[in-house]
Parts: C-alpha cells; structure tokens; sequence
C-alpha cells in the first residue's frame, strides 16, 4: 500500500458506504503496471466481510467478444435466448441478486479500456439500478467506455488517478521489499529506471536478484549490474503484436535512438504512427527541446524494446537513422558522439579527425571504453601524424582512467617520439596532465608530477588556456598531495582570479577546498565551494560537469566540520543533478552516504554502504581513494566491534601507495589510529600523540584535534604512554588546537569534554559526549569483551552511551523506540549493569 493510502480510503468510502447519494462506484485509471489490480485485490479483501464481490475480466482486443466480460454472469442464459440490453441486465441481475444471499454486491471489472460497448452498456445499467457497485480498473486515454465516462460525468462513478510512485514512496517501497537500507546510487539508478511504476520495479529487482547483480552487505543493498527487462519483455511482446508494423518499427528506432528530433522521426516514419504513438502514451515528445524530441514513455520499456531488436534488423535500422542524421562536421558534440557509435554499428568507418574528436567526447564523458575504442579505429586508418597525436594523446587519458598506467605511458612516449610541429600547445598540455596522472595516482609519486607540469607550463606559454589549465593541474597535485600553506594560499589566490578560464579554475576547487578544511578553514572552504557550483550550475558548459564533486567535498566538509545535518539535507538535495542536462563526473557509490552513517552511528550500514565503495574502486580506482575508504572501513568496523575485520582494513590499507588517499578529507592517519586505540594496542597513546606532533608541524589543526582526541581516550582507558603527559596537558592542547579553527563546528565541544575528562567531572563530561554524538564525534569505540553483543546491539549501545534518547535512536535505525529499549534491557543484562548511566564505562572498559 506503499503511496496509495489516499486512494485507497477514497475508493473504500464509496464502496462500503451507506449513504445512497454518494457515488455507484470508483473508477481507478492508470498507466500499466502502476498498481491498479493490486489496489482493487486490497479493496475486495476490505469489502468481502460485508459484501459479495465478483471479478469480471476484459478479453483481449485480438479475440473480441460481445459480451464476453460478463460471461460468468450469463451462464443461465440460452444460446438462442433474447440478448438485448434489457434482458442481459435482467440476467446478471438476478444472477448477482442469488449468489449474493442478501448481501450488496460489489462488481470487480478488470481492464475496462478493453471492454465492448454492449458489456459497457450492462454494467451502467447495473450500477444506475444500484444491483452492483463497481469496482473498475483501466488504462487512461480514449479507449474508457462512453457508458462508463457517462457515469463519471454523471457523478456516479468515482474517478480515482492511479500515478506513479513518486521518488520517496520507490524508496520505501524498495526498502520494505528488499527489508534493509537500499544504497543511494542503486536508489537512483532503480527511480530512473522505472520512474516509480510498481511493476516495473518489481521486476527490475527480480531480474537483479537472479543474475546476483542485487547484492546485500552489511545491511545495505547494492545493484551493480545494467538494466536488465526481465519478464518486463513478455509484456512488451504482448504490446508490441497489437500495434500496426508501422507503428512498431517507430518504437524500435525511438528505443535504439533513445530520443530523437522530431522532425527527424517523421523523416524516417509514418507520421500517423508517430501521432498514435504519443496519442496512446507510448511516446513523450519534449517540446521544450530544439528541435522538439521524441523519446520512449519509459526506460524499461526502452530496454525491452532494445533486446527484442534483433542484430541484424538493428544494423539496418542503424543505417537508415545514420543517413539522415546531420553531417557529422555539421553536429553538436552529442550528435557527433551518437553519429560515429551508429556509423560503426553500421559496419562503416568514419574519418579517423572524426573518430578522434569522438574519443575526445567520450573521454569528457567520462567513457573510456568508448573513447580508447574510437581512438584505437583512428590509428589504424594509418592517418597523417596530427592525428595520430591526437589519438595517441586520448587513448593515453582513457588507459590512464581505466587503470592500464603501462600502457597509458607508452601511449605518451609514442607521443613524444612524433615531430615537434604537430605536437600543439593544447596536445602537450593534455599530455602532460595524463603523464601527471599516471605519476600520481597510478606510481604515488606526487613530486615528480608537479615536475612533469613545471616543465611543460615554458612549451605552453604561447597559449593562454592551455598555459592556465596546466597550472590549475599543478595546484591539484599539490593540494591532494597535502602541500604546505605556500601552495595552498597560491591555489586561493589562483581561484580567485576571474581572468582565467572556468574550466581552468574549477578543477582545483575541489581539491583547494578539502586543502582548506584540513587547515582549519572550513568556514573558507564552504565558501569557496558555493561560489563554484553557482559558477557550474550558470556556465551550463564543460565546468558544470564539476558541479556534483564540488557537491561532495562541500557536504563531506560539513559532516567533518560536524555539521551532520546539514550534509544530510545538501546530499540528500538532487536538484542539480539534470542541470542543462550536462553529463557530471561521478562520485564513487557509497562513499559519501557511508561516511554520513558513521557520523550518525548506523554502524552496520555505514560497513554496507563503504564495502559497496570499496567494489567499485577495486574495479576502478583512476583517483586512488582506496586506501583512504579502507581506512574509514576500518573505523566503521570497531564500532561494531569486529576488530579483527578492522585491523584487516588496516593492513590492506597501509599496504597501498601513498598519494591522495594519504590526505583526503585529512582522515586516513586519524581513522587508522582508532584500530590500534580499540584493540588496546601499547603504543596506541603515542601513536596518536605523534600524528598530533605531525599535524601541527604541518599547520592542520583539525587533525592535531582529532589525533589528541584519541590520545585522551587512550590515556583515560589507562592506556601505557612513553611520554611524561598527563589527561590536563592533552586538554590544554586540544584548547589551543581548536582556537586556531575557524568554521569547526565541534572544536569546542571536544576540547570541553577533554578539559572535563582530565577535571574528573564525570557528569560534564557526559553532557559533552551527547553533544559530540550530534556533531557526529563518538567517545566510547567498544572495546575487545568477552560478551558478544549481537550486531543491533552493537549499534544501539554507543548510541545510548552517548546519551542520546531512545526515541531519537528509534529514528536513527528506523526501528520502534519499544524495540530499542528491548535490545537495551539485554545490553545490560549481558554487561551486568542496570542503566545508561554505566553503558560508557562498561563499553569501554574504564
């Protein structure tokens, strides 16, 4: 009943009604699959305590009958018997007033747009004469009986739209299905693809869950796999052998076009068929585009369309679209991209300038496979050496991307081994990014990157954007390489200088906005993020592609500040997302919503959502940010008290190579650290204490904080320290660190809990660990016991120890309060306590 309870209480008022002026009937009308029949079953099993209900079903188109929906109430009536109106109704009529036995009668009719008019006729009869109250279900558009629109003009008949799921009634319909959080990459891809038809999406996750592409982890669901049909084809065959052929070769182009101009389609197809097409809701038209596009009503149904094309009737329709597209050299950048993939399917080869330019496309698109496939045809045209650099230069960016550095460096030393006049002022800088690149994050050697660039930037000098573009990659390097405040200030004074390129500006605002925020200049960091997604949003050009990074670093910035609720709200703001309908680069699935997780304790999911993370990057990693997901992974295992899981994390993440991840989001030293504070290590206190030492020689006080932070609970855990240092003096450190942040939300309340750690004043204390537990900052990881506490259990009881209610821990793991207080009432019992006020201390063994 997901998104239908409004409906429902209507359609039940009219039909277990007694008041005799209210409606003879609801009609529920809806688009296939958006539920209908299951409303109806709902309704009947409402109604059948106090009502005799009959189902009637509509035959199909192909087959049809005259009265054939009402067979079941006629089979007292002879052959050669009077079947006028009259005596048909008279029939059914005292056919339902017998079985009924006194009861009122609710008269189910299934696909009413199928029905014929004499059955239509009968059931407006039965209804008007009040012998049946009808329960109907249809299909909008033209085909709805005129007896039955007379009814609801009439106001006899109840019109009730059945819509479509809206984004969040898909969410917890999918959750309540799948029973456990549903990943929001894999919530997005499921709305998109069924646009919140019920049907559609059933079938989407069958089709998921049987090929093992529907994965569970840790509490957390995660499609991986492509949009698969399912059974959705067999219902998509039933539509496609009632339409004309006309008619359904127009679906099939839509549907291997995806969308094309109108004008376009009316070249390649019937007009009439395009016009019944959208008439019966098969078609959308965009006229908001120009040209006006065409384009299936649905995904799915696209991607059925699609695999019932078979092979060799596709090339044929590839080559009939293909000869009236535009000239290539005439096309937008999509239009070129869709040009060559179709040309290619066709079984012809473009010219290899166009075939380059194509690889270029992708590459901005993020399409690697595409663009080494489209530069890989290029070079085996033997062309001319200008474009052979040009395709050696975007086949080295897709290696680099897809992870092959060997061969994305052999692509650059081919590259370099050509004539010194083709080589452009724009292909050297391409060039020496991708080396850049394959430097850092493929051989972890930041340094020599930025030496790579250095070099470079003299052989550009004579022209501007390429010139500019190259020092904005430099000052990426450095700032994800975590250089000093020198590199730092030069990127913000880069970021501000208005007379560079965009393009050229916006790729380092990321990374010098992360940069700022390990300085202890969150409040900059946050500012410096709006100005350049407005800049994304306004541009509509190849800077907005930047728009959902810049997106991610600003809502992983507040969550580190600790301003949890507002990262939730701005991560969870999707409104950016089709912004000129510009291809964005993709955040890593999981990543984000894993690290909003942990900052509210759903422990078990924050594990889901980062193992899904760490797939993918295992798969693909082109930024390096492996290690650095290992690490958080690590922390998220303590807290459920897995140490062994997170000490695995660890060593797998200290065996990677050390570039970005070293310093993204100035976690991944802090977060291994919390391994060796849960597991009780010895030297777990001086290891925090000189990853402090570290930060603050390197001038980041918010990682100075965090690492005396765990230094404090070590040395309150009673933790040895070869250090002369005491509770007080990591108190009146932890002060002076948070004096020097600016916009850190929870700097204060930790220095405050430490000032009441080391005073001894347990109840202060305890008042800053539920303020800290808001701004996502947790006092008590569980230590190793000897109790094993199931893993729900594991998730509630930081929480409680943290002094947050029942009721908001209810919540947080979207359980009942009644259930939180039952699994409470076993944490104690298996701890030997008797209430919160003890869980810190029995949690962490103090």
């Amino acid at each position: 009943m997901v998104g239908r309870y409004e409906e429902y209480a209507a359609a039940l008022q009219v039909l277990a009604g007694d008041d005799a002026s209210t409606a003879l009937g609801v009609l529920l009308v809806g688009e296939s699959g958006v539920g209908k029949s299951t409303l109806a079953s709902r309704l009947e099993l409402a109604v059948a305590d106090t009502a005799y209900v009959v189902t009637v079903t509509s035959p199909s188109r192909a087959q049809p009958v005259m009265l054939g929906a009402l067979a079941p109430l006629l089979t007292d009536v002879a052959a050669h018997a009077d079947t006028s109106p009259i005596s048909v109704f008279q029939a059914a009529a005292d056919r339902l007033g017998r079985d009924a036995g006194g009861r009122s009668v609710v008269l189910r009719v299934e696909d009413a747009h199928l029905l014929d008019g004499a059955s239509a006729g009968v059931l407006r009869m039965l209804a008007m004469s009040r012998r049946a109250r009808l329960l109907v279900t249809s299909r909008p558009g033209p085909g709805i009986p005129d007896d039955l629109v007379t009814l609801y003009k009439d106001g006899w008949l109840r019109w009730i739209d059945i819509a479509p799921l809206d984004r969040a009634e898909t969410t917890l319909l999918l959750r309540e299905a799948l029973g456990g959080v549903v990943g929001r990459d894999t919530d997005r891809r499921m709305w998109e693809a069924s646009l919140g038809n019920p049907l559609y999406l059933r079938e989407l996750v069958r089709s998921a869950l049987s090929r093992d592409e529907l994965l569970h982890n840790h509490g957390v669901w995660t499609w991986t796999g492509p949009v698969v049909p399912g059974r959705l084809i067999e219902l998509v065959t039933a539509e496609l052998r009632r339409r004309p052929d006309g008619e359904r070769e127009v679906l099939e182009i839509v549907s291997l076009a995806e969308s094309l101009p109108l004008p376009l389609l009316f070249e390649l197809a019937d007009t009439g068929a395009v016009d019944s097409l959208v008439e019966a809701g098969m078609l959308v038209v965009d006229n908001a585009a120009v040209p006006p596009t065409a384009r299936l009503s649905h995904p799915v149904y696209g991607e059925a369309i699609r695999s019932l094309v078979l092979p060799g009737r596709r090339r044929v329709l590839r080559e009939r679209v293909v000869q009236h597209l535009p000239g290539p050299h005439d096309a937008s950048l999509p239009d070129l991209l869709r040009w060559v993939s179709w040309a290619l399917e066709a079984g012809s080869v473009p010219e290899p300038e166009l075939l380059v330019e194509a690889a270029a496309l992708a590459n901005r698109l993020q399409q690697a496979a595409d663009a080494r496939r489209f530069a890989d045809l290029a070079l085996l045209a033997d062309p001319d050496d200008s474009v052979v650099a040009g395709a050696l230069a975007q086949r080295a960016r897709a290696h680099r991307v897809l992870g092959a550095v060997d061969r994305a460096q052999a692509d650059l030393d081919q590259l370099d081994a050509l004539p010194a006049p083709v080589l452009t002022p724009g292909l050297r800088a391409h060039a020496a990014i991708t080396g850049a690149d394959v430097l850092f994050h493929g051989q972890a050697d930041p340094a020599a990157a930025v030496r790579l660039l250095e070099a470079t930037l003299p052989q550009v000098a004579s022209c501007p954007q390429s010139s500019a573009v190259l020092r904005g990659h430099r000052l990426s390097v450095l700032m994800n390489a975590g250089s000093g405040e020198e590199a730092l200030d030069e990127a913000v004074e880069f970021l501000a200088d208005t007379t560079l390129p965009l393009l050229a500006r916006i790729q380092l605002a990321a990374s010098a906005q992360l940069a700022l925020a390990r300085a202890g200049r969150v409040a900059e960091a946050l500012r410096l993020g709006e100005r350049y997604m407005s800049a994304a949003r306004e541009s509509l050009s190849e800077a907005t592609a930047f728009l959902m990074p810049l997106r991610a670093a600003c809502v992983v910035i507040r969550l580190f500040a600790g301003d949890v609720d507002g990262a939730e709200r701005m991560h969870a703001d999707e409104s950016d997302l089709d912004i000129g309908h510009v291809h964005h680069h993709r955040n890593v699935p999981g990543l984000v919503e894993g690290q909003l997780a942990m900052a509210r304790g759903r422990w078990s999911e924050a594990s889901g959502h980062l193992g899904g993370a760490i797939a993918a990057l295992r798969d693909a990693d082109p930024r390096g940010l492996l290690p650095a997901v290992l690490a958080l992974a690590a922390e998220a295992a303590i807290w459920t008290n897995d140490l062994d899981e997170a000490n695995r994390f660890r060593e797998e993440a200290l065996r990677q190579p050390v570039h970005e991840s070293s310093t993204m989001y100035g976690r991944r030293r802090r977060t291994l650290l919390w391994v060796g504070l849960a597991r009780c290590e010895g030297d777990a206190v001086d290891q925090a204490l000189a990853a402090a030492d570290s930060a603050a020689d390197a001038h980041l006080p918010p990682a100075e904080l965090d690492s005396l932070h765990i230094a404090l609970l070590g040395l309150a855990d009673g933790l040895p320290s070869a250090r002369e240092v005491t509770l007080s003096d990591v108190a009146d450190r932890m002060a002076a660190a948070a004096k020097r942040c600016d916009g850190l939300l929870r700097a204060d309340a930790m220095a405050g809990y430490a000032r009441a750690l080391a005073d001894g004043d347990a109840e202060l204390a305890a008042a800053h660990e539920a303020t800290l537990a808001g701004f996502g900052v947790w006092t008590n990881p569980p230590r190793q016991q000897t109790i094993a506490l199931t893993r729900r259990e594991q998730e509630i009881a930081p929480l409680a120890a943290a002094g947050i209610s029942s009721r908001d821990i209810a919540r947080r793991l979207t359980i009942s309060t009644r259930t939180v207080e039952s699994h409470l009432a076993r944490i104690y019992a298996k701890l030997g306590i008797t209430s919160r006020a003890e869980l810190p201390a029995a949690l962490s063994g103090r």
